[in-house]
C-alpha cells in the first residue's frame, strides 16, 4: 500500500510539472527528473507483477472448484460451494459480480452408470431467465473428454427447481456451474444431491444389435427369457432427446406375449402422440398391425399379442420443456392365453364380421352387416374356459345418417358356474328374474359369470373402468334351453357389451357336459321409437297402448332417414278417445315451385272407425277418415280423434330430398263424449248445435268463458246447419287466441279447426293468432259447417278466445236470382242472404254493404230516442226537485216550531243578575209616585 500511495504521489506531481511548465521555461532533463521517470517505471512494472500474481491464484482456486467423483469411491453425495466463503474474494471480481466456473464429472465404470439425485437446489434466476448464475447437465457423454459444445445439451437449470433424476446413457455426466451473481447474494445460493453407480445389466433386456435405424436396438428371444423387464435407456432419469430404440420380443409358435406397464411416463403432446411415443407392433418389425401408440402417464396399461411375435418402438425429439422418465415393462411368453382363431370360429367356421380386438387377451368385436345374425361364445367352448380370464365382447349395430339398429341377444347354451358350484350340484339359475342393475357379487354370482350392458351410460361405465362394474343384468350357473332367462335381450341402442369373467379356480367339465355360453346377436333396424314394434324388423309400425304416452318421428332428435315411412298406431280402446299434441314439429322445407315436392315429408293423421259386418265371425271393417296432414309449413295443432273412433293412425313418410329433426308427440285416453256436439255445456265439453229457420239466419259464436281467458284443456264443438241448398258465411267480429298464421302456421297451444263437408274426405282449415286482417271469411261448400275449439291440455297462457258470425247465404251469379222482398243481395260478395239482415247491427255482407243504407233510419231513431230520454229526464228531474223542495219545507217548519217551544220555557227559569240602568227623563215621575204612594 505505501508503494502504491509513492506511485500516485509520483504521478500526481509529474502531472504537476507538466502543467505549470512554460514553452520557453523549458530547460535540459535534470537529475532530479530523470530519477523521477525511473519511479514511474518501476511502479509500472510492481503492477505488471502483481496482476501476474493474482491470475495465477485465480488459476489455482478454479482448478480446486472443479471436482470429480468416480467409482472408486462408491456412491457419495456432491455439493456446492465447496470454496470456503473466506476464500471467495480470490476470485475475480467485475462490477461488484463473482465470475466463476465450476465442472462436477462423474465417472462409472464402463458396466455401470451414474445416476444423480439433486436433494437441495437454489440458484439465482428463475426457468426464464438463467443468465447470472445457472448449471448445465450433460448425461449423454461417452467418454470425460467430448468436446461439451458439440455433445448433447441436456439442460439448463436456475432457480428452486432442481434438475429431475438423472441416469447416464453410457457411463459419464458432467455438471457445469456457471456464475456471474452479485457478491452480496452470492454467499445465499447452493445446490446439493447423491451419486450412485448403477450396473447397466439392468438395461439391458436382452442380446444387443448393431442396426442403423436405431441407436439402441435389443433382441429378446423366449428360449433365454420367458419373462423379464423392459426399462428405458436411462429410466428413472430423464430418457434422452432425439434418441430412438427398439425391441423385437421372438417367442415360440403357440406362444403369445404379454406386456404390462408398470410405470410408463412419456411427454404428451396430443391425442395421437406427435413427438415423443412408443408404438407396440402385432409382428416382428415397424410393419406388422399396430396394438398401440401410447405416450402420456400410464398405469397397470396390458396389451397381448395376437402370435409368438412383437415390436416395440420408442422415439423420442426436442419436444417442450418436461422431464419425463420413460417406461418400465414387464413382458411374459405364454400359452395359457386365450387362442384367439378359435375364439372368433363357431363350430369351426370363421365369421369375419366377429373378429378379435387386437391389443387384448380375448376380446371380440361384432358389427353388424345390415340386419345380420351372428353367433359368439366363451373361450374353449364347449370344453371348459380358462381361468382368471376376463372378455368383453363388443357389439355393435349400424349407425350412421340412414341407418341406426339396435342389438338383441339370445343365450342358445348357458352353464357359467359360480364358486358355489360342485360337480354333483343339480342344475340351478341364480340369475335375477328381473332386469335390475348390480355387481356380479350383488347378483350372487361371486365367482365366474356373464354381466350384459345395454343401456348407454351402464355401457360407458362398463368400458371405461378397470374395477368391478356394474351391470343391467348378471347371469350365472346354469340356464335351461327355453327359459325366459336366456332372453331375448334387447338393446336400448346400437351398442351393447357382453362381459364374460371367470374365478382364479374354475370346476372342471364332467364327461359329456358342456361348460360355457353361446349366444346368437341379432341385429334389427332401430328406429329409435317408444312402443310395441310390429311387422317385420326393417318395418316401421309402431302400436301404442295405456293411458298416456309419447312417439316421435325415426330416431329423433337425430335426423330421420331419407325415405322413410312410418305407421303409427294409438288404440285407446272402445269408451275413450285419443288426444295428441305436439312438443317438436320440423320437417324439410322444399323451397320448390311445386306444392308436392314442397310437401315432400309430411304426417297424416287418420280417425280410425270400425264397423260391424253381418256374420259374427267376421273382424270390424276399420273405416280409415283423414282427418289432417301436416307439412313443413305447418306446426300440428292439438287434436282429438272423432267422436265414436277411439283409434287414431298417423302415417309419416319422407322424399329424398332432405331431412330435418323430425317431431316429439304425446296422447293421452281421456273418457268418450257422450255426444259429437253436445246439447249443453260441460266442463269438459262445449258448444251447441245451431239450425237455422226461415226467421233465424244469422248468430254469433264466442270461445268459452269470451271475453275473459280460455283454459287449458278446453274442447268446443259447433256444428251449423242451414236450409238446403243454402251455405254457411262464417265471418269474424274478434279473434285473440295463441299461435300465430305467417309462412309456418303455428297453433300448437290452441286453434280454430273450421271442417267442411263433415262426412267427406277434405282437408280442414286451422286458424290462431291475433292479426284480425289476416281473415279471410269462410264459404261453407253446402249446408254444414264444423267448428272445434281446443286447448292444449298444458301449457296455456290463455287470451280472450273468439267471437264469429255465421250467416245462412245462397251464392248466385246474376242479381235477378236474389230478388224479392224477402231477400237482400250482397253485390261484393255475390250472395243472398235474408231481407231480414239488414240493419241487424252484423256484416253479413262482408262489406257491409246490408248495413250502409240504414243511416237515415238511424237517425230518425236517435232523433226519437233522444226526444223521449229529454221528457224522460224532465220528468225525473222534476219529480226529484218537488221533492226536495217538500223535504226543505217540512224541515224549516220543524225548526220554527223547535224556536217557538224554546221562548215559551224561558219564562219560568230564573233570569240573571243585570246592573241597573241610571235613571234620567222617567226620574221625577217616579218621585212624584213615592211621594202619593207616602
Amino acid at each position: 500500500m505505501e508503494q502504491m500511495r509513492t506511485l500516485e504521489r509520483v504521478v500526481e506531481t509529474r502531472i504537476d510539472m507538466l502543467e505549470f511548465e512554460n514553452a520557453d521555461e523549458v530547460q535540459e532533463d535534470c537529475p532530479f527528473c530523470r530519477s523521477l521517470d525511473c519511479d514511474i517505471i518501476f511502479a509500472l512494472l510492481f503492477t505488471f507483477v502483481i496482476g501476474c500474481l493474482l491470475v495465477l491464484i485465480m488459476a489455482f482456486w478454479l482448478k480446486e472448484c472443479d471436482q470429480l467423483f468416480n467409482y472408486t469411491s462408491g456412491s457419495g453425495k456432491f455439493v456446492f460451494p465447496i470454496i470456503p466463503k473466506h476464500n471467495l474474494t480470490s476470485f475475480s471480481h467485475t462490477n461488484n459480480h463473482v465470475d466463476m466456473q465450476c465442472v462436477y464429472t462423474f465417472i462409472a465404470r464402463k458396466e455401470q452408470r451414474v445416476k444423480l439425485i439433486f436433494d437441495e437446489f437454489q440458484l439465482d434466476g428463475d426457468a426464464e431467465n438463467c443468465n447470472n448464475e445457472y448449471v448445465d447437465l450433460y448425461s449423454e457423454l461417452k467418454s470425460t473428454n467430448d468436446d461439451l459444445l458439440k455433445a448433447t445439451f441436456g439442460g439448463r437449470y436456475c432457480g428452486s427447481v432442481p434438475p429431475y433424476v438423472r441416469v447416464s446413457l453410457y457411463n459419464v455426466i458432467k455438471l457445469v456451474y456457471h456464475s456471474r451473481t452479485p457478491t452480496d447474494r452470492f454467499s445465499q445460493h447452493t445446490f446439493r444431491g447423491r451419486y450412485t453407480f448403477l450396473n447397466a445389466d439392468t438395461y439391458n433386456s436382452g442380446t444387443s444389435l448393431p442396426n442403423s435405424n436405431y441407436e439402441y436396438f435389443m433382441l429378446i428371444v423366449q428360449s433365454f427369457r420367458s419373462s423379464g423387464t423392459i426399462r428405458s435407456p436411462t429410466y428413472p432419469g430423464v430418457y434422452p432427446q432425439s434418441f430412438h430404440c427398439s425391441y423385437l420380443l421372438k417367442g415360440t409358435r403357440g406362444k403369445r406375449v404379454r406386456l404390462t406397464f408398470a410405470d410408463f411416463d412419456v411427454y404428451f403432446g396430443g391425442t395421437h402422440c406427435p413427438y415423443d411415443s412408443l408404438t407396440i407392433y402385432d409382428g416382428a418389425s415397424n410393419k406388422a398391425r399396430i396394438i398401440r401408440k401410447a405416450c402420456g402417464l400410464h398405469q397397470n396399461l396390458v396389451l397381448y399379442s395376437s402370435g409368438p411375435y412383437a415390436f416395440i418402438e420408442f422415439n423420442s425429439t426436442k419436444a417442450g420443456r418436461s422431464n419425463p422418465r420413460g417406461y418400465v415393462i414387464e413382458y411374459e411368453f405364454s400359452d395359457r392365453y386365450v387362442n384367439v382363431q378359435e375364439l372368433t370360429k363357431v363350430d369351426g367356421r370363421q365369421d369375419y364380421y366377429v373378429t378379435h380386438i387386437i391389443g387384448t387377451e380375448c376380446d371380440v368385436r361384432v358389427k353388424s352387416n345390415k340386419e345380420s345374425t351372428h353367433y359368439i361364445q366363451s373361450p374353449e367352448f364347449p370344453n371348459g374356459y380358462p381361468p382368471n380370464t376376463t372378455c368383453t365382447y363388443i357389439i355393435d349395430g349400424m349407425q350412421g345418417e340412414q341407418d341406426l339398429e339396435k342389438v338383441t341377444l339370445k343365450f342358445q347354451y348357458f352353464a357359467v358356474f359360480s364358486e358355489h358350484h360342485s360337480g354333483n350340484q343339480k342344475a340351478i339359475s341364480s340369475a335375477p328374474t328381473s332386469l335390475q342393475k348390480g355387481g356380479a357379487d350383488e347378483d350372487g354370482c361371486s365367482g365366474s359369470f356373464v354381466g350384459i350392458a345395454y343401456q348407454e351410460t351402464t355401457i360407458k361405465t362398463v368400458l371405461s373402468s378397470t374395477d368391478e362394474s356394474t351391470y343391467d343384468l348378471v347371469l350365472c350357473d346354469r340356464i335351461f334351453p327355453g327359459s325366459n332367462k336366456s332372453g331375448p335381450y334387447p338393446s336400448a341402442g346400437p351398442r351393447m357389451v357382453l362381459v364374460f369373467s371367470t374365478a382364479e379356480r374354475v370346476s372342471a367339465a364332467q364327461k359329456g357336459e358342456k361348460v360355457g355360453f353361446r349366444a346368437q346377436i341379432q341385429f334389427q333396424t332401430d328406429f329409435g321409437i317408444p312402443g310395441k314394434h310390429v311387422g317385420n324388423s326393417d318395418e316401421c309400425s309402431f302400436e301404442f297402448g295405456g293411458d298416456q304416452g309419447t312417439f316421435n318421428s325415426p330416431r329423433y332428435p337425430s335426423n330421420y332417414p331419407h325415405n322413410a315411412s312410418c305407421r303409427y298406431v294409438i288404440d285407446a280402446e272402445v269408451g275413450y278417445q285419443v288426444q295428441i299434441y305436439f312438443e317438436q314439429f320440423a320437417l324439410f322445407n322444399n323451397s320448390s315451385p311445386r306444392e308436392e315436392e314442397r310437401c315432400g315429408d309430411f304426417l297424416e293423421l287418420y280417425d280410425v272407425f270400425e264397423e260391424d259386418r253381418l256374420e259374427k265371425q267376421d273382424k270390424p271393417v276399420a273405416i280409415f277418415m283423414l282427418s289432417v296432414i301436416y307439412c313443413a309449413n305447418s306446426f300440428p295443432s292439438p287434436t282429438i280423434s272423432a267422436f265414436n273412433s277411439h283409434k287414431v293412425v298417423l302415417i309419416f313418410r319422407s322424399d329424398s330430398a332432405g331431412t330435418a329433426n323430425g317431431f316429439k308427440a304425446f296422447y293421452k285416453r281421456r273418457k268418450a263424449f257422450a255426444e259429437a256436439i253436445p246439447a249443453r255445456e260441460t266442463e269438459y265439453h262445449c258448444g251447441r248445435r245451431i239450425v237455422a229457420t226461415a226467421d233465424v239466419t244469422s248468430g254469433t259464436i264466442v270461445s268459452k268463458q269470451y271475453p275473459t281467458k280460455y283454459v287449458a284443456d278446453t274442447i268446443c264443438d259447433w256444428e251449423i246447419e242451414v236450409r238446403p241448398k243454402h251455405k254457411i258465411r262464417l265471418g269474424l267480429i274478434d279473434m285473440d287466441v295463441e299461435g300465430e298464421m305467417k309462412e309456418v302456421v303455428k297453433c300448437d297451444i290452441a286453434v280454430i279447426r273450421i271442417r267442411d263437408d263433415y262426412n267427406k274426405k277434405k282437408k280442414i282449415t286451422e286458424m290462431c293468432g291475433t292479426e284480425q286482417e289476416k281473415f279471410i271469411p269462410y264459404i261453407s261448400a253446402n249446408n254444414k259447417l264444423r267448428i272445434t275449439f281446443l286447448t292444449a291440455p298444458e301449457k296455456v297462457n290463455g287470451l280472450k278466445g273468439f267471437n264469429f258470425t255465421w250467416t245462412e247465404v245462397m251464392p248466385f251469379e246474376m242479381e235477378e236470382e236474389c230478388k224479392g222482398p224477402e231477400n237482400y243481395a250482397c253485390s261484393h260478395e255475390k250472395l243472398c242472404i235474408s231481407a231480414k239482415l239488414r240493419c241487424d247491427g252484423l256484416n253479413n255482407c262482408g262489406d257491409n254493404n246490408d248495413e250502409e243504407h240504414c243511416k237515415k233510419l238511424e237517425q230518425a231513431t236517435d232523433l226519437r230516442t233522444l226526444l223521449f230520454a229529454a221528457v224522460f229526464s224532465g220528468c225525473i228531474f222534476l219529480f226529484i226537485f218537488g221533492f226536495f223542495c217538500y223535504l226543505l219545507r217540512k224541515k224549516f217548519a220543524k225548526k220554527k216550531l223547535q224556536i217557538r217551544h224554546h221562548a215559551t220555557g224561558l219564562k219560568h227559569l230564573r233570569q240573571p243578575y243585570r246592573s241597573q240602568k241610571p235613571l234620567r227623563a222617567n226620574s221625577d215621575k217616579l218621585d212624584s209616585f213615592t211621594q202619593q204612594t207616602l
